[in-house]
C-alpha cells in the first residue's frame, strides 16, 4: 500500500460525526465491501477492500485497525463496451433478426431492447478496469488521508463513507486548517490576515 511506503499525493478530509466503535467500523466495511459484477447493464461497482490486496473483500479484520488508524481501501471497478463495437454487434443482430423474421423494418422499441440485450452479453465478456483508493482514518484526530485525487473518486468515497459509517467527509481547505491550528481566532480574523512576505522580512534585516 503506497500510503505506508514511497511518495504519493494525498487529500485530507475532516471526519464529522461520532467515531464508530471498532465492531461497528468492521461491520460497515463488511456491509459495503466490494462485490464483483453480475449479469446486467451495470458499468460501475465500488466497495471496501483490504488495504494490502484489493481481492480480499471484505477487509481482513485483523489488519484494519493499526494503532490509532483504520486503514482500508476503496475499490472502484468500471467496465465499458466501446460504442463502435456495440454498434457493429447491434447491426449484425438486427440483420439476423430481419432475415429470420422476414421483416422489412424493426421499430424503435425493439431496437432499444435488442441493443440492451447485446450490451449485456458483451459486458459479461469485458474485463473490468479496477481503481484502488487508499484510506487512512485517524480515529482519534478526526482526520482522513486518501489517495482519491479526482472529483469522481472523492465523490464515491464521501458517499460510501456516509453510508457505511454515518460520518461526513469535509475537504480540509486552507482556512479550515488554519482554524484548527488557531482556535482562538475567529473566522473573520483569519480572513483579515495578510500573507507573510518573507522577501520583505529579509530586506528589513
Amino acid at each position: 500500500m503506497s500510503l505506508l511506503q514511497g511518495t504519493l499525493s494525498l487529500k485530507r478530509f475532516l471526519v464529522l460525526g461520532p467515531v464508530p466503535a471498532e465492531p461497528d467500523l468492521l461491520e460497515g466495511l463488511a456491509q459495503d465491501s466490494f462485490r464483483p459484477f453480475e449479469d446486467g447493464l451495470e458499468e460501475e461497482r465500488l466497495g471496501w477492500c483490504d488495504w494490502r490486496n484489493p481481492l480480499v473483500t471484505p477487509p481482513d479484520q485483523n489488519w484494519v485497525v493499526q494503532e490509532r488508524f483504520a486503514v482500508f481501501g476503496l475499490r472502484i471497478d468500471t467496465r465499458r463496451v466501446p460504442p463502435t463495437l456495440l454498434k457493429a454487434h447491434v447491426d449484425l443482430r438486427l440483420q439476423q433478426l430481419m432475415k429470420e423474421k422476414d421483416l422489412a423494418f424493426v421499430g424503435r422499441e425493439a431496437r432499444v431492447s435488442l441493443q440492451d440485450e447485446v450490451k449485456a452479453d458483451l459486458l459479461v465478456k469485458v474485463l473490468p478496469t479496477p481503481r484502488i483508493v487508499e484510506v487512512a482514518w485517524d480515529l482519534k484526530g478526526g482526520m482522513l488521508w486518501t489517495t482519491a485525487s479526482s472529483s469522481k473518486a472523492q465523490s464515491a468515497l464521501t458517499g460510501l463513507f456516509m453510508k457505511s459509517f454515518g460520518c461526513e467527509l469535509q475537504p480540509l481547505a486552507p482556512l479550515l486548517l488554519a482554524g484548527r491550528l488557531t482556535p482562538h481566532l475567529s473566522p473573520e480574523a483569519l480572513m483579515g490576515l495578510d500573507p507573510l512576505n518573507l522577501e520583505q522580512e529579509e530586506m528589513a534585516k
